[in-house]
């Protein structure tokens, strides 16, 4: 004679179990309102970060064309005064050497502070980019 198939017996949930599984259902569902509730506050903290992070761009971009102007402002003058200067030299007779040679070394002094000033400037705005880059 063969053999009925062996069925294992569930044994019958209680009262308890279902006790058990309603209060762990409920413990799940109070996690993942806790776990919803910190990805929407950090959702919103990202939101204001990456705000920030575009005010601080877009300021930056203001700053590098304001100095990029300040520098052509800077060159167009110092151009102007070195014409200036040649046409002093061309009349040479009515200006002395010395004033000549003084204003070729102030104009010296500010194309040098110029260049400092935009090389100084430029580097505080790649400091401020990395720690942008840093903060990412």
């Amino acid at each position: 004679m063969a053999k009925k198939p062996g069925f294992k017996k569930f044994r019958k949930l209680v009262v308890t179990d279902i006790d058990e599984l309603r209060a762990g259902f409920a413990q799940m569902r109070n996690d993942l309102d806790v776990t919803r509730k910190q990805l929407d506050e950090m959702i919103a903290m990202n939101d204001d970060l990456m705000a920030a992070n575009n005010k601080v761009v877009a300021d930056l971009r203001l700053l590098d064309d304001r100095l990029v102007h300040m520098g052509r402002e800077f060159a167009n003058q110092i151009h102007e005064l070195a014409t200036g200067i040649d046409g002093l030299e061309k009349h040479a007779d009515s200006v002395s050497a010395e004033a000549i040679a003084e204003l070729h070394s102030v104009q010296a002094r500010l194309a040098a502070e110029q260049v400092r000033y935009e090389i100084a400037f430029r580097q505080d705005l790649a400091e401020i980019a990395d720690q942008l880059r840093r903060n990412r």
